[in-house]
This record gives C-alpha cells, structure tokens and sequence, in this order.
C-alpha cells in the first residue's frame, strides 16, 4: 500500500535500441522532473549500442546504464524492461520509451495520483512532439487510430479492456507500486507487437486497479511517414493474431476477432454489388451513394481535427485501418492452418508457436 502522505522514492526503465536520435532528451527530461525523490533512470540496451554514444557526457549519478547479451528465446523490449524493473531500487516503478519526453510535472502528478488510489498503476498517453502532417495524422485522426488519447480518465477493467473509448495503456508511458510487477511480471519471450496490451490484460485479470489518467502526457516522436505507419500496423497485426491466440477471452480480442472475420467479407460483398450496380446501369445511383458517405467522413474528420488538411486523413486511415485487418485476419487464417498440421502440440500453443517462429525467421 502506497501512503499519499509518504513520498516514494522513483525509478524509472528505459529500453532502448539503436536510440541516439532520441534519447538523450528522453532522459534530461527525467532528469529534470520537478519531483525530488527521483532515485535512478535505467536504461538498458545491448552491448555495443549507438545509443550510449548520446548519453557519454551526462555525469549525473542517477543515471544507471544496464548493457546485456542477448539470451536465445528471450524478446525485446520486454526482456529489457524486465531486467530493468528487476534492478530497480524504488518503491514506485515507471516505464517510459526511449522516444518520449515527460512534462516537467509528469512525475510529481502521476505518483500523486498513484498515492491517491494506494498503489496499483497509473498510465497516460501521448502527443506528438512536431507538429508536422503525420504527427497531426497521428494525433487527432479516428479511423483506425493506434495512439493512444484520453480525454477523460478512467478505470480499466477486464470488462471493459479494449471495448469503444476504452483502448487499453502502453507501457511508454507507466508508473506503478512495485507489488504489481512481484505479481504480474511481463513475460520476455513475447515480441513486438501488443506486448503492451498482453501484460496489461494480465495485470487487470489479476485484479490490480489501472487508472488511465488524462493529462498525464508525454511528447512522443510519432512516425514521420506513410511508409513507417505501414510497417507500425503490419507489426500491430502481428501482435493482435498472438493476442487473440493467447487470450481469446478477452473483450480486446473478441473484438478483434470479429473485424478481421467479419470486414473482409463485406468488403468483397460491397466490391461485388458495386461491379453488379455497374452492369445494371446503376452508376449514377452508386457515384451519388459513394460521394455521401465519402463527404459524411470527411466532414467528420475535419469538424474533429480542425483542419482541412483531415481530408487527408481519411484516405490514411482507412488504408490503414484496411490493412491491419486484411493482415489480421491473414495471420490468423494462416496460422489456423499451420496449427492443424502439428497435431502433436495443443491447439492455441501450436498456433502460438508458430507464429513466434514465422516472427524469428522474417527478422
């Protein structure tokens, strides 16, 4: 139990790869919290890693640097944040990604509300550090959007994990009594992709209370182009069909089941009614139908972000959104079939497996 009227000491874990862009303004941000009984910032990487290049010549003594081997059958980030929780001498813990800068307060407020509830965990979200195109994109589009917002807070529950207005916390931006992580430790041979939404769905399922809080925010480095939210959502669809195989009971997973089940049939029945309209001689009936709901989104998206610019953001989103679930429901197809042909193994650890080796092999 965590006393509001005690101040925990803090220590914050910081997995990195390759993170010289980044990661020093990630960490004076630490550094520099307006929260006094900060008591070390970890970051751990491989040997050998760019990223200690851009943290040579910060001399303060709260800065702990971990470098490790790699272990075979271990994953990244959840190998590195787990040896970094493990060495961590605080009573409070808190995760953030080597690519977020924390508000001056983030500390001060969010162990404020930790001590608020007595332990448990308190998470945020994010926005993006430039105000470019993709980080608008990023930031305020609805269709498919992956960051995760909170306009207001909320209690996340195994009820409500995942369902509409409920998306579940990432590890980027976490801090927590370290009771929860003695029970719920993150399992390091899951790979990228939903790592995130899996050790949170055990850490609800265990009964430990979440708090999504808003304004509790970081700067986030957002991608910067169509081609690195392609390759973000191929990983997100990746992670989601391990997900839904890992714990099929979970509202995050039935709802995912259902897009990737239910779209692309539809989508094949609207493509085959729009060519049969054709023949027929419908197509001035079919431009009309087509242009109001295209003016109905677009309309949405510009009246939410402000801009004109979210006229964009319609055809980014849904392509997408299309293909997280084309690929979704790909993955799944496949490693249904893959799992049928290992008789010798359960259903849902054949089916994992598989996938796992086909991620091993594609890297």
């Amino acid at each position: 139990m965590l006393e509001p009227v005690v101040r925990p000491d803090v220590s914050v874990v910081i997995p990195v790869k390759n993170s010289q862009r980044t990661i020093r303004s990630t960490v004076v941000a630490l550094l520099t919290q307006d929260y006094p009984a900060l008591t070390e910032v970890i970051v751990v990487g491989d040997v050998g890693d760019q990223t200690w290049q851009a943290l040579a010549d910060i001399t303060d003594p709260r800065l702990v640097i971990i470098e490790h081997e790699e272990v075979p059958g271990k994953r990244e980030p959840a190998t590195k944040r787990d040896i970094g929780l493990r060495k961590a001498r605080g009573q409070v813990l808190a995760l953030v990604d080597s690519d977020i800068n924390m508000d001056r307060d983030w500390l001060s407020h969010g162990v404020a509300l930790l001590t608020g509830q007595h332990g448990g965990i308190v998470c945020g979200g994010m926005r993006a550090v430039t105000n470019t195109f993709w980080g608008r994109f990023v930031d305020t589009n609805t269709l498919a959007a992956k960051t995760p917002r909170v306009p207001k807070s909320y209690r996340v529950t195994v009820r409500n994990f995942g369902r509409r207005g409920r998306k579940p916390p990432i590890t980027a931006n976490v801090l927590m009594a370290r009771a929860v992580y003695d029970d719920c430790p993150m399992d390091d041979s899951w790979g990228f992709g939903y790592e995130d939404y899996e050790w949170f769905w055990r850490v609800v399922r265990a009964g430990h209370k979440v708090l999504y809080a808003a304004g509790l925010d970081g700067a986030h480095h957002h991608r910067q182009s169509f081609r690195s939210l392609v390759r973000e959502y191929q990983v997100s669809a990746y992670g989601c069909a391990n997900f839904i195989h890992a714990h099929p009971h979970s509202p995050l997973a039935r709802k995912r089941r259902r897009q990737a089940t239910l779209l692309p049939p539809l989508a094949a029945v609207a493509v085959a009614g729009t060519a049969a309209a054709i023949v027929s001689g419908y197509q001035l009936t079919l431009l009309a139908a087509a242009s109001a709901a295209a003016a109905g989104l677009v309309t949405r998206e510009v009246a939410i972000a402000r801009r004109l610019e979210a006229v964009g953001y319609v055809v980014a989103g849904l392509a997408l959104g299309s293909l997280f679930v084309f690929s979704l429901g790909w993955r799944l197809v496949r490693s249904a079939r893959m799992a049928s042909t290992a008789p010798e193994l359960g259903p849902a650890s054949s089916v994992v497996s598989a996938l796992f080796l086909r991620s091993r092999s594609s890297r």
